[in-house]
């Protein structure tokens, strides 16, 4: 089974219409730094302290909807232009590479397509970066007592949070009408 799918995936991949592949690719390169450049480049509004990390969900649709190795270069290019174009840097890179392959692997082989996937995609995948970027920012200090730890938690963590989940469905409705339109054979692949 796996094997007869696997198969089928690569031999779309291989055989689909270049014309319509390369549209999609294009598209998607086209949505991923339209997307870093508002969310680094201050276009998003921040909401009482809250910012918008909208790439987050970007990379989770990608990987919802497209090939697996198609989806992490997506992450890796989308972390990078994020180290980019953020002063201080960092993981980002790796975190997007590494949220879209678990992603695209969640959704090839254990979760099935609908709407409380979307969320718990969303979901789990920003509080893990808000969680790893508190951790690294605030907990790893030395010399810092709980309440002055937890704080930026409460504080800053949740507002983002709730403010990136904002764009989610934005999101994935953007990638699945650019996967929808120039590719219909793999998205019925992709939906079995």
């Amino acid at each position: 089974m796996f094997l007869a799918k696997t198969k089928k995936c690569i031999g779309l991949m291989i055989f689909a219409k270049p014309k319509q592949k390369y549209l999609r690719r294009i598209l998607l390169g086209i949505l991923v730094f339209l997307t870093a450049m508002a969310q680094n480049a201050s276009w998003l509004p921040v909401l009482y302290g809250a910012r918008a990390f909208a790439l987050i969900p970007l990379v989770a649709a990608i990987a919802f909807y497209d090939h697996p190795v198609a989806a992490v270069l997506y992450g890796a290019l989308a972390g990078v232009l994020w180290d980019a174009m953020s002063p201080a840097g960092g993981f980002h890179g790796i975190y997007l590479a590494l949220v879209a392959f678990l992603c695209a692997v969640c959704m090839r082989y254990f979760l099935n397509r609908n709407f409380v996937t979307i969320a718990i995609l969303s979901l789990s995948t920003i509080a893990l970066y808000l969680v790893v970027r508190w951790f690294i920012t605030y907990a790893a200090l030395p010399g810092l007592d709980a309440a002055q730890i937890l704080y930026p938690l409460w504080r800053y963590a949740l507002p983002d949070l709730g403010y990136t989940m904002l764009f989610t469905p934005l999101m994935f409705t953007l990638v699945h009408a650019i996967v929808q339109r120039t590719s219909k054979k793999q998205q019925k692949v992709l939906a079995e």
